[in-house]
């Protein structure tokens, strides 16, 4: 299956030619943790991820077309 991935911030490092924006492969079934793992991203990384605009844990299901943005928490003051 085919998502859309947009990563922000120090998380463009984790993109496939370091662009921020780019289309990823993943085998049917695949979750956010699954989408992680293949990018090298961190466990322990401090995000906040969208699944088609809604709030996404590294259990969330992904599905062919999805659009998937990976930021970084932001703290303010």
């Amino acid at each position: 299956m085919r998502i859309h991935v947009t990563l922000y911030s120090e998380f463009k490092q984790f993109a496939p030619g370091g662009t921020g924006s780019f289309n990823l492969d993943l085998p049917p079934g695949a979750d956010l943790g699954h989408c992680f793992e293949h990018l090298n991203i961190p466990e322990n990384s401090a995000y906040t991820a969208l699944v088609n605009g809604r709030r996404a844990d590294r259990d969330t299901l992904l599905r062919e077309g999805d659009t998937l943005v990976v930021f970084p928490l932001i703290c303010g003051g």
